[in-house]
């Protein structure tokens, strides 16, 4: 008869079992420890770039919808401003013998009118599908001079005049019948008393509709996105009431707008440099943008 023999573990072998493996855990988190704190870094800072080139490529693509002439900076670089535009098309003069555009509340007929209508308060665009809902300002050839950093009276959108290069502030537009083929007629509502004249005309006929002022400024570390419709002869120190400002990129920790103008030799050119922070870690990225300034 066979006896039964059992078998296990003592307690010796199970302490040097449990000693081992403790051996070999050091060693494997010792070993991957640092390749472990690399991949959550460069997971940490590939989040910070994507958030930084975000916001930037938005700044950027609204300073290639602005008005030409019209993107300005402030004075210590932490915001700059656009004026948006609405839609743009080819004009034909509205008063015989003249390249520009004057408007008048007068009755059609008695203005020198050239349009199809003969109306006085109205022109004619290259672009039969052009609707100007929505728009509040109309420009023609803004060269965007200043003298002594200020912007000069109607030359720059930023300091509407009559005669000048943007329409007066609550001036509405309205589509009219009576157009000719593959063209529209546009008529300017609530006109100041004696009526509106542009104090330039555009050489290719060019003409912008613009319907809001554009800012980015960093305040308070964020990077935030505002508008309004209202033409200021400078930046306001905080974006304006009713502006709605909504955050781009937070964490900001360091911010700066420099812009250089354009001249007759080559295109203006905007630099931009956004700081982002995060446990230690400080991203900065550098972007530029070349603004064709052609009015």
């Amino acid at each position: 008869m066979r006896r039964s023999t059992s078998t296990g573990f003592t307690l010796v072998e199970l302490i040097m079992v449990i000693a081992i493996a403790g051996i070999v855990a050091v060693m494997i988190s010792s070993v991957l420890s640092r390749p472990l704190e690399g991949f959550v870094g460069q997971s940490r800072r590939a989040e910070l770039v994507d958030l930084a080139a975000t916001s930037l490529n938005r700044v950027a693509r609204d300073v290639r919808l602005a008005v030409p002439n019209s993107l300005r900076v402030s004075t210590d670089g932490l915001a700059l401003e656009l004026l948006l535009i609405h839609s743009a098309a080819r004009y034909r003069p509205n008063r015989v013998g003249s390249d520009g555009l004057r408007f008048s509340s007068a009755a059609a007929g008695s203005c020198g009118s050239s349009t199809a209508d003969g109306g006085c308060n109205n022109f004619q665009l290259l672009d039969a599908t052009l609707n100007p809902a929505g728009a509040n300002w109309l420009v023609l050839y803004n060269v965007g001079a200043e003298s002594g950093g200020v912007p000069t009276p109607g030359s720059n959108v930023w300091a509407p005049a009559n005669p000048g290069v943007i329409t007066p502030t609550g001036i509405t537009f309205s589509v009219q019948a009576g157009a000719p083929a593959n063209e529209q007629l546009i008529a300017l509502n609530n006109l100041p008393s004696g009526g509106f004249r542009f104090a330039l005309a555009s050489p290719q006929r060019r003409i912008y509709l613009a319907e809001r002022v554009v800012g980015y400024r960093c305040s308070g570390g964020q990077l935030v996105r505002y508008s309004y419709t209202a033409l200021n002869s400078s930046i306001p120190a905080t974006p304006p009431a009713g502006s709605n400002p909504q955050p781009l990129a937070s964490q900001v920790s360091g911010c700066r707008f420099t812009y250089q103008p354009g001249t007759t030799q080559r295109a203006g050119l905007l630099t931009m440099s956004l700081t982002i922070s995060e446990e230690g870690e400080n991203l900065e990225l550098l972007q530029q943008v070349h603004v064709d300034n052609a009015p």
